[in-house]
């Protein structure tokens, strides 16, 4: 037990390791993750007897928590002006993903038509935690609002490439007529929709009542209501993976106590979910099974890159206004694959005898389309054009904060000042400022309306929020980049665009305003006044 518990350990700080690696090399955090558990299942060390089974179970699990995740990082403010084409590609995109695969890999490859769009199936999602990773920790901002869709797209089409791959296991094992798996297809997506609405409804009640727990009872309490998500919504014959995204998109958009609290406690349950599904594949692996099915894998990778995901999206697209053909460029080749196609994989070789090796073949695609589609990812966008230097990526996912707190000023009230003798509610402060403390002869209080200023008062002001755009300003931060324009340069030596201006930065914690002769440093916050005015 105790070496067990060792081994354990050590493969999560390795992988904690691997992925400040992945920072640094542009290569996705989850294709080191699966060569780890590949490089680990070698060894033979902690592969049970009955892998697939063990592993069907604890991926199962941990693809709830990452759906919830999806879910709850989305933003929908950021999401809501393409929400309708990023839902559309979510479904009909994945539905006719897979049917093209499907037929390619029975005309051309030769697979038994069932079969064969089982596999169309289970590889026909994004993979929301490979599109995430490689949008925030390459800061990968695109243009027209593209970020946004790709990110809700493959936090969304999970659930409808599992419900495909569950219609299609039922006509594979109980030789159901097409009528039943239309009918199971609805009663999946309808009763999972259901399932999580309500659920949802019922939360945003409970938030409006400002009913909390405490020390850590909301952290426990949120993870028992996924749970619940999916498995009420399974036991109706709904999909729980679509309810749990449901659950998780509506409770990340509501405003609550202890919110950043439960942000910071899913990224890590998310990143230890996202540890253990793909090491777990990766000691699932045989390389030897891979080198075996590498051509079949192959030809498929391609043609999904190059024709099946591609014709999906500007197919669907050619009728959604507004959407350029770079843009349909970008995100046809951001069609990523990755854990969740493994893990419906293991389900599916888990249910039924198939006459291919499914798992090696999906596997083996994942890894191509990590490292092909993944590591170029960044590259595709700067040559579409459709990079944005200028914006800000985070402003898709919920733990950014669009409504910036703000340090608290502290003012000395001098002889002659204007505020002597006013009271607070006089409205002599600017909108949005208020007077959070006064000190008056050592004593500290917390001031109302009534109170009125008096001379050698010590007052600490502050403001209750700013907007990212106010008025004829916009502003927007950015963080110092080791090696980027700003790096070691001083203020005044920098070429900004018409307009902006640097007006303030965070240092380790601290608030400076910038003059010329600052010297922005690496991980400096930089926030930029773009005036319509000019300068």
């Amino acid at each position: 037990m105790i070496n067990i518990l060792i081994i354990i350990a050590a493969i999560i700080i390795m992988s904690v390791i691997l992925s400040a690696m992945s920072d640094k090399s542009g290569i996705p955090m989850l294709l080191f993750f699966i060569v780890f558990g590949m490089i680990i299942g070698s060894t033979a060390l902690i592969v049970p007897a009955n892998a697939f089974e063990v592993a069907n179970k604890v991926c199962s699990i941990a693809l709830i928590f990452i759906m919830f995740y999806g879910g709850f990082g989305t933003s929908w403010k950021a999401a809501r002006p393409v929400a309708g084409k990023a839902l559309i590609l979510a479904s009909f995109g994945v539905f006719l993903t897979a049917a093209i695969t499907g037929l390619f890999v029975h005309f051309v490859l030769g697979f038994p038509l069932i079969e064969s769009l089982l596999l169309g199936s289970v590889i026909g999602s994004t993979d929301a935690a490979s599109v995430f990773s490689i949008l925030r920790r390459r800061k990968l901002s695109l243009k027209d609002n593209t970020d946004s869709l790709l990110e809700m797209e493959s936090g969304s089409n999970d659930p409808f490439s599992y419900i495909l791959t569950i219609v299609c296991l039922s006509m594979l094992v109980e030789g159901i007529s097409p009528g039943k798996a239309f009918l199971m297809l609805f009663l999946q997506v309808g009763v999972g929709t259901a399932v999580g609405a309500a659920i949802s409804i019922a939360l945003v009640f409970l938030i409006r009542k400002n009913i909390f727990f405490k020390g850590g009872g909301n952290e426990v309490f949120t993870v028992a209501i996924a749970l619940a998500g999916y498995a009420l919504a399974e036991l109706l014959g709904g999909n729980g993976y679509l309810s749990v995204y449901i659950i998780g998109i509506v409770l990340g958009n509501q405003d609550f106590q202890s919110k950043r609290d439960l942000v910071s406690f899913f990224d890590g349950i998310n990143m230890l979910a996202q540890i253990a599904v793909f090491f777990i594949l990766g000691l699932l692996s045989n390389v030897g099974s891979i080198i075996q099915v590498f051509p079949i894998a192959l030809a498929i990778f391609v043609f999904m890159t190059l024709i099946s995901r591609p014709v999906s999206v500007f197919g669907l697209m050619a009728f959604m206004p507004n959407s350029s053909m770079r843009q349909k460029a970008v995100i046809a080749w951001a069609g990523i694959r990755g854990a969740a196609s493994i893990v419906f994989s293991i389900v599916a070789v888990s249910s039924v005898t198939l006459e291919n090796d499914l798992f090696h073949i999906i596997f083996t695609i994942v890894l191509l389309s990590l490292a092909f589609q993944g590591g170029l990812m960044p590259t595709v966008a700067i040559r579409t054009e459709m990079y944005d230097p200028h914006g800000d990526v985070m402003k898709t996912f919920t733990d950014y904060v669009d409504e910036k707190n703000v340090q608290f000023v502290l003012t000395e009230i001098y002889e002659g000042h204007p505020w002597i003798g006013k009271a607070l509610w006089d409205d002599f402060l600017p909108k949005d400022i208020r007077v959070a403390i006064i000190e008056r002869d050592g004593k500290q209080f917390v001031p109302n309306g009534q109170t009125t200023i008096e001379l050698h008062d010590s007052i600490v002001l502050t403001a209750m929020h700013y907007n990212d755009s106010i008025g004829s300003f916009s502003l927007r931060e950015r963080v110092v980049e080791k090696g980027d324009r700003f790096d070691d340069r001083y203020i005044r030596d920098i070429k900004l665009h018409k307009g902006e201006r640097i007006i303030l930065l965070e240092r380790a914690g601290d608030i400076i305003i910038p003059t010329g002769d600052v010297q922005l440093k690496q991980d400096d916050i930089v926030v930029i006044n773009h005036s319509s005015g000019g300068k």
